[in-house]
């Protein structure tokens, strides 16, 4: 019985000798490893020309025992797109303070998602212990909106013979309302533009807002004057887009023609 229990003893030490390296060149967690990545996992509202960080709290080399390298960077980290689109960046090995900075090849998109992953099995630590896969997703902000809204108009400036029964059209390019908050329509529209003629006189006319189009239509109290220069202005910061943009002042002038 005591033969028995020394001899399973005995195969309980070498079954345990041999699985001492087999464990040791494995890390059983990221916790082990110590690597903080910036942006940190599930970051929000991080600039899109942000550089991306991965630092070892220890020294670590590449699998092979080599020295890690600007170039072995490439190959041991991924950063990919919320589709899984692998996005191209330059790497930079800092041997000082353990770290890579990972700079992505023009900024990466506002509003979207990513994902930058140290791959498995790829580093190695002064005991011999393999990298677990570390990962780190992220969001971008939204596109920050600071242009003013704008307008198309028609006809072109410095348009002549224009028919004296044409209108004059704004079409924005995005949704507009007026600056007080009130509701812009065909009733409130008129006061967003000014009509005066080649002599600067103001010319009474009407306005009428497409909603759908996104489209301010304006024509005179009657028909335009044949063979006359007229200037259509729409008055600076009178109307605002959803971002709070107000618009800045246009104007167009055209000459008519005979009929």
């Amino acid at each position: 019985m005591k033969k028995m229990s020394v001899r399973w003893l005995q195969w309980v030490v070498v079954l345990a000798l041999f699985l001492v390296p087999s464990q040791g060149a494995w890390a059983k967690s990221a916790n082990e490893w110590g690597v903080t990545i910036s942006p940190a996992d599930k970051s929000a509202e991080i600039d899109p020309d942000q550089i991306i960080t991965l630092t070892f709290s220890g020294p670590v080399s590449l699998k092979n025992g080599q020295e890690l390298s600007d170039k072995s960077g490439l190959s041991i980290i991924s950063l990919t797109d919320a589709k899984k689109k692998k996005v191209r960046f330059t790497a930079k090995w800092n041997k000082t303070n353990r770290s890579i900075m990972i700079d992505p090849e023009g900024n990466l998109e506002a509003g979207a998602s990513y994902r930058v992953s140290l791959m498995a099995k790829k580093v190695k630590d002064q005991r011999g212990n393999l990298n677990p896969e570390l990962t780190s997703t992220f969001q971008t902000k939204q596109p920050v909106d600071n242009i003013s809204p704008q307008a198309v108009m028609l006809p072109g400036h410095g348009a002549k013979n224009v028919r004296l029964q044409d209108k004059v059209t704004l079409q924005f390019a995005e949704e507009i309302i007026l600056v007080g908050g009130g509701v812009l329509s065909s009733k409130t529209a008129g006061p967003l533009v000014r009509v005066t003629d080649e002599k600067g006189a103001i010319v009474p006319h009407t306005a009428t807002w497409n909603k759908s189009k996104r489209m301010l239509s304006v024509k005179p109290k009657g028909k335009w004057q044949p063979h006359t220069r007229y200037q259509v202005s729409l008055i600076t910061g009178l109307v605002k887009d959803t971002a709070g943009n107000h618009n800045q002042a246009q104007w167009i002038t055209f000459q008519t023609g005979s009929k």
